[in-house]
C-alpha cells in the first residue's frame, strides 16, 4: 500500500511538472532584450556568457531553463539577446541595470532596369570597365537583408571580377537547394535566419527554402537593382526590351535572408545586422519595414540595428514603405537613408479607341489585344440579381450577370488601392464572359498590371468621359490595343502614388 502511495505521489509530481512546463511554454513569447553598445574591450564570448547568466538569474538560477529560453545572442555590433519569456519575466529583465529596452518580436513587411539610364548614370557594359568607377566598386560590399537570392541568375555572375576583398569575414551558409559553392567573386556571402519565424508561425512552407535561396524573388530583385551585372536582351514578354544592370554592377553582394513570404521578424533582423557588422559589409540595403505608425526607436529592431551599423561606418539604405498615405512613412531614424518609390520616364500603356473616334491611353502590361471593336458597357448595368448596380460597378466576385456581360468590354471601378485586387477584377470580368475591361482607378493610382484579358487602367477624369460615352450612345463600342513601352514621360520623376509619405511622425525636424 505504501509503495502504491509513493508511486502515486511521484506520478502527481511528474504531471505537475509537465503541466507547469506546458503552461510556461504557452505563456511565453519571444522578446528582444536590447543592452546598448558594445565596447572594443568586450569580446563576443564574454557577452554571450553575461546573457546566459542574466537569463539564469531570472529563471531562479536554473542554467537549463536559461539555455532553453535563449534564441539569439547579439555580440558583435551591439549587446543583447532574444529569448522566450513570460510577460512577467520580460518586465523583470527590463528593470535590471544595463538593459535599455525589452520588446516583443514583431513582424516587418516587405516593400515591393531602366532606372540608372534615366538618372544619367553611364549605360550598358561601360559601367563594368575595370578602373572606370572612381568609387572603386569592386571593393564595395553591399549587404542585402531580404528574402535571399537566386544565385544562378546572370545578374550575379562573377565573370571577369577580381578576387574577394581580403577584408571580407563572412561565410556562405549551405542549406536546402543552396550549396556553399554557389557563392563566387560576385556573391561573396549568404546566410539565413529561421528562429523568429519558426517560433511565431507554422513551420516554413515547403515552397520556401530553408536556406539563402530566394523563393519569392524580392531579394534577388533588390540585389540586382543595386548591384546586378549587365545582362543583355532583358524584357517582360517583349516589353521594356534592352539591357539591364544595377547601379554598381562591379560591387560585391552579401545576402542575409531574414524574410519569408509572411514577412520578417525582429529577432532575425537583429541577428542579421549583428552578423553583417562582423562580416565587414560597407552598405546595407533593406526594402522592408514596419507598418505605420512606426514605434519609437528603442523598440524598433531596424532603428536599433541600423544605428549600430552606422556607428561602425556602414551606410544603411532603406525603403520608406508602400502604404501611399500621408504620414505613413517608416524607417524614420535620422541615421539611415530612407528612399521613396519614384517614377521614371518609362510607361507601359495600351491605346483605347472609342467608336466615336475618341482616343485615350491607359496603363497596362497586357500583351493580348482585341482584333476588332466590341460593345462597351458600364458594369453597373450587368449586375447579378442579388447585387446592386453600385456593387457591380466595382466588378466584385460573382457580381456580374454572365448573359449581359458576354462578349462586351466592361467599365469597372476600383477604389481599394491594391494591385492584387485590380488583377482579380480582370479575372471576374473574364469569368463573366466579357472580352475586355477598362478600369477606372478612383484614387488615380495608375500602375500597370498584367491583366488576364485586354484591359487598361485610367484615372477618374478620363474614366468619366468613357462612362459618359457608354451611357449616352446608342451603340457604344471600344477597342483595346496591346500594351507597349513608351519612353520620355514628361511628368517624371515624381513620387509614385503608392509610395509612403511624410511627415516624419517620430522626429519632425528630420524631413522624411
Amino acid at each position: 500500500m505504501g509503495t502504491m502511495n509513493y508511486r502515486r505521489i511521484h506520478l502527481h509530481l511528474f504531471l505537475f511538472i509537465v503541466f507547469a512546463e506546458i503552461k510556461y511554454c504557452f505563456a511565453s513569447k519571444l522578446f528582444v532584450v536590447y543592452m546598448g553598445s558594445k565596447t572594443n574591450e568586450e569580446n563576443p564570448e564574454d557577452i554571450f556568457n553575461q546573457n546566459h547568466q542574466l537569463l539564469a538569474q531570472i529563471h531562479g538560477g536554473s542554467h537549463e531553463e536559461a539555455q532553453a529560453s535563449h534564441v539569439y545572442s547579439y555580440v558583435h555590433g551591439f549587446k543583447g539577446f532574444a529569448a522566450k519569456l513570460t510577460e512577467e519575466k520580460a518586465s523583470e529583465i527590463a528593470r535590471l541595470p544595463g538593459v535599455v529596452s525589452v520588446f516583443r518580436n514583431s513582424k516587418r513587411i516587405l516593400h515591393t532596369t531602366h532606372s540608372w539610364d534615366y538618372m544619367g548614370i553611364l549605360d550598358d557594359e561601360a559601367m563594368e570597365i575595370p578602373g572606370y568607377s572612381t568609387k572603386n566598386q569592386e571593393n564595395v560590399i553591399i549587404g542585402f537583408i531580404d528574402t535571399g537570392i537566386w544565385p544562378e541568375s546572370p545578374s550575379f555572375s562573377d565573370h571577369g571580377m577580381p578576387p574577394v576583398p581580403r577584408t571580407w569575414k563572412g561565410k556562405c551558409q549551405a542549406g536546402e537547394g543552396f550549396n556553399s559553392s554557389f557563392c563566387n567573386r560576385k556573391l561573396i556571402g549568404a546566410r539565413y535566419y529561421l528562429s523568429g519565424v519558426e517560433y511565431e508561425e507554422d513551420p516554413v512552407a515547403k515552397k520556401q527554402y530553408n536556406s539563402p535561396r530566394d523563393s519569392s524573388g524580392h531579394g534577388s530583385h533588390t540585389a540586382s537593382t543595386a548591384a546586378g551585372r549587365y545582362v543583355e536582351n532583358v524584357n517582360y514578354k517583349g516589353l521594356a526590351q534592352g539591357g539591364a544592370r544595377g547601379g554598381a554592377p562591379m560591387a560585391r553582394i552579401a545576402v542575409y535572408k531574414t524574410c519569408w513570404d509572411s514577412g520578417c521578424y525582429d529577432v532575425d533582423l537583429l541577428a542579421a545586422f549583428d552578423d553583417a557588422i562582423k562580416d565587414g559589409v560597407h552598405v546595407l540595403s533593406l526594402s522592408l519595414g514596419p507598418e505605420s505608425p512606426q514605434g519609437d526607436y528603442f523598440n524598433d529592431a531596424i532603428s536599433i540595428g541600423s544605428f549600430h551599423a552606422a556607428s561602425h561606418g556602414i551606410l544603411v539604405v532603406s525603403s520608406v514603405g508602400n502604404e501611399g498615405n500621408q504620414g505613413s512613412a517608416s524607417n524614420l531614424a535620422p541615421w539611415m537613408i530612407t528612399v521613396a518609390a519614384s517614377s521614371t520616364d518609362r510607361d507601359f500603356t495600351s491605346d483605347i479607341k472609342l467608336g466615336n473616334g475618341s482616343n485615350f491611353t491607359g496603363e497596362s502590361l497586357t500583351l493580348s489585344q482585341m482584333n476588332s471593336s466590341a460593345t462597351l458597357l458600364d458594369a453597373s448595368k450587368a449586375n447579378a440579381g442579388y447585387f446592386t448596380p453600385y456593387q457591380s460597378s466595382f466588378c466584385l466576385e460573382s457580381s456580374l450577370n454572365g448573359t449581359t456581360a458576354k462578349g462586351k468590354v466592361l467599365i469597372c471601378r476600383h477604389a481599394e488601392g491594391s494591385s492584387e485586387s485590380k488583377l482579380a477584377k480582370s479575372v471576374v470580368v473574364k469569368d463573366a464572359g466579357a472580352v475586355g475591361m477598362i478600369l477606372i482607378d478612383e484614387e488615380d493610382k495608375s500602375l500597370a498590371i498584367p491583366f488576364v484579358i485586354p484591359s487598361a487602367i485610367v484615372g477618374t477624369q478620363v474614366g468619366e468621359k468613357i462612362l459618359s460615352y457608354a451611357n449616352h450612345s446608342r451603340k457604344p463600342t471600344v477597342r483595346i490595343f496591346s500594351a507597349k513601352t513608351v519612353l520620355g514621360s514628361p511628368s517624371s520623376p515624381r513620387v509614385t502614388s503608392f509610395s509612403s509619405k511624410g511627415p516624419n511622425a517620430l522626429t519632425p525636424a528630420i524631413l522624411k
